[in-house]
């Protein structure tokens, strides 16, 4: 790490651990710095495309992928959607409605062939959710979101069950691509977690400490907390590991709380 900070940076560094975020003295440079290293490349959201609608596969497909996108790494989920959707159930027009001819009992004992999941329960949310976006919106889950608010949006991902984070970024991938309009919130998975926590504390922030996360990212971007989701998780991917920090290359480390302490 580096060991380079001027004296007063040190000093903030100390005060900001008791302080609200809107407190932190280099909040703005953190934001900038952040903002900086956002690129606008959508091809990591597979099946949408920037200003296109897509189609009715395209659209259930992408939503399938964020289910399993659930204590599972992203590559994986993205990777078992497709091959579910296209290998094993070729690519049918009605996906819920081929999924949900089964029964759940049918559903929960082909887990071992699909391996979709390393959880049971992320097995059978495919079912539970894919059974309520057949009922509710006839199997497409472009009318989830179709003219609607991001607010609507949400509130419609959470009542059929992809939970408050896999919600959110449901949304912001919409909002990337062209889907929806407004601000969001930042997904608070494990890597946006640890940098944002580094950043801010000097320690990661804990899984039982989301709404923090919230705060943090609001009072950073109040503009649309979402844009800091991307340049957060790739910090975490690549620079801000969870044992092995490389700080020394880090374009934050000069107002990081763990780089600087």
């Amino acid at each position: 790490m580096s060991t380079a900070a001027p004296p007063q940076l040190k000093r903030n560094v100390v005060r900001w651990h008791d302080c609200a975020p809107s407190m932190h003295p280099d909040l703005p440079r953190i934001a900038e710095l952040l903002i900086e290293r956002r690129d606008t490349d959508t091809s990591f959201w597979r099946w949408l495309a920037p200003g296109r609608q897509p189609s009715r596969k395209d659209a259930n497909k992408f939503l399938l992928a964020c289910m399993l996108d659930y204590q599972l790494l992203a590559a994986t989920a993205w990777n078992n959607a497709q091959r579910l959707a296209e290998s094993i159930l070729g690519d049918p027009e009605d996906l819920w409605e081929t999924i949900t001819a089964m029964s759940l009992e049918d559903w929960q004992s082909r887990r071992k062939e699909y391996s979709l999941h390393r959880f049971p329960k992320g097995h059978e949310r495919v079912y539970v959710i894919g059974r309520r976006v057949a009922n509710l919106y006839g199997g497409d889950a472009r009318l989830i979101w179709r003219d609607q608010t991001m607010e609507a949006v949400l509130y419609r991902l959470n009542d059929i069950g992809m939970g408050p984070q896999i919600s959110r970024m449901v949304v912001g991938a919409l909002f990337d691509t062209g889907q929806l309009e407004g601000k969001s919130d930042v997904k608070a998975d494990i890597h946006v977690r640890r940098v944002l926590g580094r950043l801010l504390n000097g320690r990661e922030y804990a899984p039982d400490e989301v709404a923090k996360v919230t705060d943090a990212t609001r009072a950073l971007y109040p503009a649309n907390p979402w844009l800091l989701d991307r340049p957060l998780y790739r910090l975490g991917k690549s620079v801000c590991r969870l044992s092995t920090p490389i700080c020394a290359s880090c374009h934050m480390n000069a107002v990081c709380a763990y780089a600087l302490s």
